[in-house]
């Protein structure tokens, strides 16, 4: 009987050996992430209004957003525009650097299709919409993938005086399906980032 255990007992300091020899084998170096949260600030107006906001999108004909159309992935959307003022920077990050310029940032999150980038519709029709940049002669831009920095993101600003950013918002088909009668309400997430 006593053999049986000291059998037992090796058999089991051999397996966690090799078990912490693997473990140890598997690490190929270690990576850190610095960063701040800092106490910076800046006033944020959308349109008119506040940091949150709404945008009203036309009501469009589902024709609008027939999957031939070559504009069904801007159809008959709405600009806006999110201002940004009184920006404080006072606040360093690690390496003793205080911001300069401050850019917003739209999030990826459940609200957002990650195969299409489009923000995903609550409502009861099958359309989504979606996020471009804009010019302030309200000509649209470059399509925006929330979540993915240098995608469509808009740059950064610096953060002296006021800077205003101009978008656009227009329905879009997630797919080559013909678009559904019914409502539409989504949302996106916006962070102000510095550096």
């Amino acid at each position: 009987m006593n053999a049986r255990i000291h059998r037992a007992k090796a058999a089991l300091g051999v397996a966690g050996a090799m078990t912490l020899a693997m473990a140890g084998q598997a690490s190929d170096g270690t990576i850190t992430f610095t960063g701040a949260v800092t106490g910076n600030s800046c006033s944020v107006r959308i349109g008119a209004g506040g940091n949150s906001g709404i945008v009203a999108l036309p009501v469009v004909d589902v024709t609008a957003l027939d999957a031939t159309s070559p504009s069904r992935t801007s159809s008959a959307g709405a600009f806006f525009q999110i201002s940004l003022s009184h920006c404080v920077a006072d606040q360093a990050d690690l390496a003793g650097a205080t911001p300069t310029q401050v850019g917003i940032y739209f999030e990826a999150g459940p609200n957002v299709d990650h195969t299409t980038h489009a923000l995903i519709n609550a409502g009861t029709s099958n359309v989504e919409v979606k996020l471009f940049q804009a010019s302030q002669a309200n000509v649209i831009g470059q399509p925006i993938t929330p979540g993915v920095a240098g995608d469509g993101q808009p740059g950064s600003q610096a953060m002296a005086g006021v800077a205003t950013q101009h978008f656009y918002a227009g329905y879009s088909l997630a797919g080559n399906a013909k678009a559904t009668a019914g409502t539409v309400s989504a949302a996106v997430t916006y962070s102000l980032v510095y550096n």
